[in-house]
């Protein structure tokens, strides 16, 4: 189980070893990627006098993406080392006493805050996902793609299409490439 109350975090620390589920990380109805079977996450906590947790552990997970280039499925290894902190989520009264200006430090910008004495290890996770995928999204660095004209997986089979006429005004574009790769 992904939801901890912290209040039975014993004073020696938890240790979790948890299959991935997707319900239990959020993401059911998650167009950008897929959680295949088999994630864990193999962690422990320690809550500190403070009321903060600090989360240390493995993510390791397998995700389902789609290529950028050819449209096709892939799976995508997650491999992270976790070393967060958690602090209770402060009432609006007591963020109203403070002042305007607040200085940050390191630390301040490693914190994430739980609620209502709950820690949601799902919710890490899930943002863990989001923070280790990558901007474009390939299947291999050197995916030919679809053709633009017939639609072909060009990895699979080639096609015989011509190559689209070049706009014109871009040509001026193209001379300065053509003096840089030489």
């Amino acid at each position: 189980m992904l939801l901890i109350e912290v209040s039975t975090i014993p004073p020696e620390g938890l240790d979790l070893d948890e299959a991935l589920e997707a319900a239990e990380v959020h993401l059911d109805g998650e167009d950008a990627f897929r959680l295949d079977v088999g994630g864990r996450l193999v962690c422990r906590l320690e809550k500190g006098d403070d009321q903060s947790v600090h989360v240390r552990g493995h993510l390791a997970a397998g995700l389902g993406l789609e290529c950028g280039r050819c449209l096709e499925p892939f799976a995508f290894p997650v491999e992270q080392d976790l070393d967060l902190f958690y602090l209770p989520h402060r009432r609006e009264t007591e963020l109203m006493e403070q002042e305007d200006e607040v200085v940050l430090t390191d630390h301040d910008m490693v914190v994430a805050y739980y609620a209502e004495n709950r820690l949601d290890l799902g919710e890490m996770v899930r943002e863990q996902f989001f923070l280790t995928l990558p901007m474009k999204r390939l299947c291999r660095e050197t995916c030919l793609g679809l053709c633009p004209t017939c639609g072909t997986n060009r990895n699979v089979a080639p096609c015989d299409c011509p190559e689209p006429p070049t706009d014109p005004r871009l040509a001026p574009l193209a001379k300065i490439f053509d003096k840089g790769s030489s």
